[in-house]
């Protein structure tokens, strides 16, 4: 951003919202709290929903992008639009000058992905998306410390979003449908954990995967599964569910020096985190697991130092303050970067290979074959299209 605001630790940034349904009221609240920004406008296709806002939050409603830009001319724009709107509102104020700060997912292909990159590349403006669980502490740490190697190289992760939506959930007419929501619990749901997944273990190269319907009222899947390898070496299985009563998000990575966990639902705190070193020799010793080898003297030989409580353990070491990963933990973030000239960590591009992966699991899923991440390019069916350009018919009959 070019603004002089920008870089100014004692200047306000003015901010906005398109899209004022209810998850905007996050980054409203998140915004408010910050205590750094000044929201200067709202802009929703029903205009009752933006003058909500305005009374709620403050801040003067706008017909449409064109005016909020040339009138209000704020910094920073939250697109909190249904996903299948994300590109096009996205693209018009990052060439009118703004940045902008994309809800999830950023959009439902990756041919609009890089649509909105090349209006990036054109404007003065950076796009960032809405990954909040990147942004809580319990991740930059376990990011800092899988990064560094103190915490083992990893081998394999379990990672699932099991989650539940009754039919009634799906009665407004956006969603349920391929140009709404633009695809389904991958998408819209799981996405955040994968989101996740892929921060803490790096760039993925190939996957397999399935997507069934099996209850509800949708276009696409209710559920998916996929089992993916990373560039690294490590292996892992991604289950995304919206059929599940007992809600449960989790992240679960095995490596050479223990097991790092995370399990909450929407949001976490550091005390949803864990981490459990490997046992020395005396241990499986005890459940009757073979220990590993002896040497001559009979004793057990273990390789691997051992790992106690205290100095040892890295992961109790690393604690700080406690920063749950809601949207305040992000947006709080971004605006102590922007205002303070720092790069903040997630930009549009930094999600690319989030939205590579949901793109291969409806390209596993409907071809029936495996995906390696360098084949979803321009010209693959799957680029342009989670459906592949699939009749409507044909995709049932691979689902059901």
């Amino acid at each position: 951003m070019t603004n002089s605001r920008i870089g100014s630790r004692d200047s306000m940034l003015r901010v906005a919202i398109v899209g004022c349904g209810n998850i905007a009221h996050q980054h409203a609240r998140a915004y408010a709290g910050s205590g750094r920004t000044e929201l200067v406008g709202l802009v929703d296709i029903v205009p009752e929903r933006a003058e909500a806002y305005a009374d709620a939050y403050g801040g003067r409603t706008y017909p449409d992008v064109t005016s909020l830009m040339s009138e209000a001319r704020p910094d920073l724009v939250s697109v909190v639009t249904p996903p299948g709107a994300h590109a096009e509102v996205a693209t018009r104020l990052l060439r009118a000058g703004a940045s902008v700060l994309i809800e999830k997912p950023p959009c439902p292909t990756l041919a609009e992905f890089d649509i909105i990159a090349e209006a990036e590349q054109a404007g003065t403006g950076t796009a960032y998306v809405v990954f909040q669980h990147r942004h809580g502490s319990g991740a930059r740490r376990a990011a800092e410390l899988l990064g560094s190697g103190a915490l083992g190289r990893p081998q394999v992760a379990v990672c699932e979003t099991l989650w539940y939506r009754p039919d009634s959930y799906f009665d407004p007419t956006w969603r349920g449908t391929w140009s709404g929501e633009g695809g389904g619990p991958t998408l819209g749901h799981g996405i955040h954990q994968i989101d996740l997944l892929l921060h803490l273990l790096g760039p993925w190269h190939h996957l397999t995967a399935m997507a069934v319907r099996q209850a509800r009222p949708v276009e696409f899947e209710d559920a998916s599964l996929a089992v993916v390898g990373f560039e690294n070496g490590a292996v892992a299985s991604v289950v995304s569910s919206l059929l599940s009563p007992r809600e449960l998000s989790r992240i679960r990575i095995d490596t050479t020096a223990g097991t790092l966990e995370v399990n909450h639902v929407y949001g976490y705190s550091d005390a949803d985190w864990s981490f459990v070193p490997v046992p020395h020799a005396s241990a499986p010793a005890s459940l009757g697991m073979d220990p590993g080898t002896r040497d001559t003297t009979g004793a057990l030989r273990d390789s691997r130092p051992e790992v106690s409580d205290g100095a040892n353990d890295v992961w109790a070491a690393s604690a700080g303050i406690d920063i749950p990963s809601n949207h305040a933990a992000q947006i709080t973030r971004l605006v102590d970067d922007l205002l303070a000239g720092h790069t903040h960590q997630t930009t549009l591009a930094s999600t690319r290979r989030t939205v590579e992966f949901v793109s291969g699991v409806y390209a596993s899923a409907l071809l029936g074959t495996g995906i390696l991440r360098e084949d979803l390019v321009p010209g693959h069916p799957f680029y342009a299209d989670l459906t592949g350009g699939m009749a409507a018919d044909d995709i049932t009959a691979r689902m059901t």
